[in-house]
């Protein structure tokens, strides 16, 4: 009989399937992914954000970082600093139509982590100097922060509001609240000078006139 001889052949099949399906079911789920968006090319300082500077993508949920999570969320705002092509935008990143018409022409909007006494005593309008504050060290905890000129920014004006999203990561370094986050206008290479000390140099801030 056909059936008789192909025995082994439908044996063995059926033991591939069984395999099969053992192997599926005790392997894990694939891991949960969100939406980010991340810049498809570099975009300057102070420049708007068009839907050509970025693109969606998916990363697992528990790696994706706090951020925006479509392209209309990014559309129209406007770069603190240079962004380097494939980084998650966060809101550190962008400034949103209301910070940016706070401040004035020429600048940029950035967030500066600073001592919470300090930036308790600040209200929007206020000119401060942002200074690395002594005896900082830089990223590979060797010497002091720029020590030639200690000023990161001279005359920045403290913009309406608080910088929103996670207490870690981005421009905001790894401080573990964001209640001493403050919204500074300051000129473009003076935002990538801010992000450069974050994560790693205390900032200090001086009132001026």
């Amino acid at each position: 009989m056909l059936w008789w001889r192909l025995r082994f052949v439908v044996a063995a099949t059926c033991c591939g399937v069984a395999a099969a399906a053992v192997v599926a079911a005790l392997s894990p789920a694939p891991p949960a992914s969100v939406a980010v968006v991340v810049t498809a090319r570099e975009v300057e300082a102070g420049s708007p954000v068009v839907g050509a500077d970025v693109q969606v993508t998916e990363v697992p949920a528990d790696l994706a970082p706090a951020g925006l999570r479509s392209v209309d969320d990014a559309v129209g705002r406007t770069a603190s600093v240079r962004i380097a092509p494939g980084t998650v935008l966060q809101e550190s990143l962008v400034a949103a139509g209301d910070l940016v018409a706070a401040a004035p022409a020429g600048t940029v909007v950035a967030p500066v982590r600073l001592d919470p006494g300090v930036s308790g005593l600040l209200t929007a309008g206020d000119r401060v100097d942002l200074l690395v504050a002594a005896g900082a060290t830089g990223p590979d905890g060797a010497g002091d922060g720029p020590a030639d000129d200690p000023y990161l920014a001279r005359g920045a004006v403290v913009v309406p509001g608080r910088a929103e999203g996670p207490a870690s990561g981005g421009l905001l370094g790894t401080s573990t609240s964001t209640a001493d986050v403050t919204l500074v206008a300051v000129l473009p290479d003076e935002a990538e000078r801010l992000a450069a000390v974050a994560g790693w140099g205390e900032v200090t801030a001086v009132l001026v006139p």
